[in-house]
């Protein structure tokens, strides 16, 4: 899986050849269809319906997704939904039960999004402060506040990124989602390999 900031960029960087392939880190992605439909849950409750880009390596053949940074591999809500919900629970103290029935979501769904980003919240954080400390480089821009909890401390360096990107690299509040999950929100809610 890779991606990109929405479904347009990701058509365009496999058209000109600017994705490299996460499998062999030598070869080039270039179109090779599309993906199943997915129907994805959005915040407030409407879907959206999309088919992913594939790309092929020109140098290895293998095959991968490219989905919109919005999204997350093989899960039904988008990440601004789950952001919501890690949000709930690690500052706020909410249960599973209420954030589902906020969110519309299964209780027991709502747990195994919290499961996963608890078990990956000390990689996700130390990522995102990486990522920080490029996008502020010579800047001056506050550190994020410890929350008192693993997962509130990670999704604070994530907010911190997207609120940085924002603030210096041009990005618009509009895209604060994707950018959460550009910035680890995506990638540490993938379901680990074979799950």
């Amino acid at each position: 899986m890779l991606l990109c900031a929405d479904a347009d960029a990701a058509s365009a960087d496999l058209a000109s050849g600017a994705l490299v392939c996460p499998s062999c880190g030598a070869g080039r992605l270039r179109p090779w269809g599309c993906g199943r439909e997915r129907v994805i849950r959005l915040r407030d409750g409407a879907r959206a319906r999309l088919s992913p880009r594939r790309g092929r390596c020109g140098s290895c053949r293998a095959t991968h997704i490219v989905l919109p940074s919005w999204m997350a591999s093989r899960r039904a809500d988008a990440v601004g939904v789950i952001a919501a919900a890690a949000v709930a629970s690690a500052l706020h103290g909410t249960g599973a039960t209420r954030i589902g029935a906020d969110l519309g979501v299964p209780a027991g769904t709502v747990r195994g999004w919290l499961r996963r980003l608890r078990v990956r919240a000390g990689a996700m954080r130390q990522d995102a402060m990486v990522l920080f400390g490029r996008l502020t480089a010579g800047r001056d821009a506050p550190f994020p506040e410890p929350s008192g909890s693993a997962l509130g401390d990670a999704l604070s360096a994530v907010a911190a990124c997207a609120h940085a990107a924002v603030t210096f690299w041009g990005q618009v509040a509009a895209d604060w989602e994707p950018l959460l999950g550009l910035f680890g929100l995506a990638r540490y809610l993938a379901p680990a390999p074979g799950s």
